[in-house]
């Protein structure tokens, strides 16, 4: 403790802090109860998206992060969103699950809409490119003819 210049150090006054005190207070306290969980068992061959996100690591053999699920869910697209649904859990908790194959169904529809997505511009751009040949190609006719005459 740091003293002012004017504080005297008294050697008849002796530090009041009672260290047993303090351990006998511990000792009394009751015990916690044990927590419930809050999350309890969920109904046969439903997983929420953390366990779809733990499945489709299983079968794709590649990491797939909770949140890239979580992401998928939000920007999914309107017309073939994840299917949740809202079911009870054994300790009465309301949770958002979807059943475990429609999960994995809905996973292989979005990895078909971004394959057919590259596909698509893969495509476009070598029209693109094919276009731009032929534009160019043209134009290169065109200024020879009028070199000619």
């Amino acid at each position: 403790m740091a003293r002012n210049r004017g504080d005297v150090l008294d050697p008849e006054v002796e530090d009041t802090t009672d260290t047993a005190s303090e351990g006998t207070e511990a000792a009394e306290k009751p015990a916690k109860a044990k927590k419930e969980p809050k999350r309890g068992e969920l109904p046969e061959g439903y997983v929420t998206p953390v366990g779809l996100a733990k499945a489709l690591s299983e079968k794709e053999g590649v990491e797939i992060k909770p949140q890239m699920i979580y992401s998928y869910i939000k920007n999914a697209p309107k017309d073939d969103r994840l299917p949740l649904e809202d079911v009870t859990d054994s300790v009465g908790a309301t949770r958002s699950v979807v059943k475990l194959d429609a999960g994995l169904a809905w996973w292989d529809r979005k990895n078909q809409r971004v394959a057919a997505r590259k596909e698509n511009a893969a495509t476009k751009k070598a029209t693109k490119e094919a276009n731009k040949a032929a534009k160019a190609a043209a134009g290169d006719g065109e200024a020879s003819a009028t070199e000619a005459e």
